[in-house]
């Protein structure tokens, strides 16, 4: 057997140099590939995914993200999330995201919370404008530069408050 040499390092520097090293891998995650409607193989079966996001860091680890896709008319249900958590379970992905026309139930944003799958809501980009004119619905104006659409991350805070970040080409 090869004895591995131990560093020299404090517990703290050894934090720091493995952040260093991650966010140095950001700047160059390689071979990330997006396919949509695949199907991926579980431990009890066959699952078709919306998307999938696959990228390795660090010179060879994969990650492996699950998407669905909900065109809905309600708001996404608790159990859509738990079904995209098994899915993440089975496959041995690492990471989970719901993206949703039509927002989410206060259940299904706590469990993703708790399991750390993430909540994105996708809007018309005219819905980012907005004007003073009380109860008067406006397009935005011509020359103004608005996405076609643009989407929310919708997480909850501890305190089970929701948090909207802005996501668009220029805000990603």
């Amino acid at each position: 057997r090869h004895q591995i040499e131990t560093a020299a390092i404090t517990p703290t520097e050894f934090e720091n140099q493995v952040k260093i090293w991650l966010e140095t891998a950001a700047e160059s995650t390689i071979k990330f590939n997006v396919t949509a409607r695949r199907k991926l193989r579980g431990s009890s079966g066959e699952y078709e995914i919306d998307a999938v996001a696959e990228f390795e860091i660090l010179g060879g680890a994969k990650i492996i993200v699950l998407v669905e896709c909900k065109y809905y008319t309600s708001p996404v249900k608790r159990d859509v999330v738990m079904l995209l958590n098994a899915k993440i379970q089975e496959i041995g992905a690492h990471k989970g995201i719901v993206f949703a026309t039509s927002g989410f139930q206060s259940g299904a944003l706590e469990y993703a919370r708790v399991h750390g799958i993430a909540t994105v809501n996708v809007v018309d980009g005219d819905t980012l404008y907005e004007t003073k004119a009380q109860g008067v619905r406006r397009s935005p104006p011509p020359w103004l530069d608005v996405p076609r659409f643009a989407c929310w991350f919708i997480s909850l805070t501890s305190e089970n408050l929701e948090r909207h970040q802005l996501v668009t080409e220029a805000h990603t």
